[in-house]
């Protein structure tokens, strides 16, 4: 996404600085007011987008974490109860948005332990 943003903004920056300026002719008294404004939005663009992709980057990355490591367990544990180890319960954080999930998952192990125990007796 980041590649086609910035291959796409620098396009429309050169044809609004460049193409625009070449085909309304600018008077050489506007043309000189408007190069310093023209340097300090390159300055403002090459400190701001490297900044914002660095923050967007990190972001992403710990997004990623929270999502994807309790998606993690709860794959691992799954399986385990998959491959019969009724033992094992679902443990995710009482703020995270799976924990509804979990808690009918520890149910249904529950109510298979208990199926499984009265089987064996």
């Amino acid at each position: 996404m980041i590649i086609p943003t910035v291959v796409v903004g620098g396009c429309l920056y050169y044809f609004i600085f460049s193409v625009m300026a070449e085909q309304i002719a600018l008077p050489d008294v506007i043309a000189r007011d408007l190069l310093p404004v023209i340097h300090q939005i390159n300055v403002v663009l090459a400190v701001g987008l490297p900044t914002v992709f660095i923050f967007m980057v990190t972001w992403a990355v710990i997004l990623s974490f929270r999502f994807v490591a309790p998606l993690e367990r709860l794959e691992e544990d799954i399986k385990r109860i998959d491959e019969g180890d009724y033992s094992v319960r679902l443990q995710i954080s009482k703020d995270h948005d799976l924990r509804p999930v979990a808690e009918i998952i520890n149910d249904l192990v529950d109510q298979l332990e208990g199926h499984k125990s009265k089987d064996t007796v």
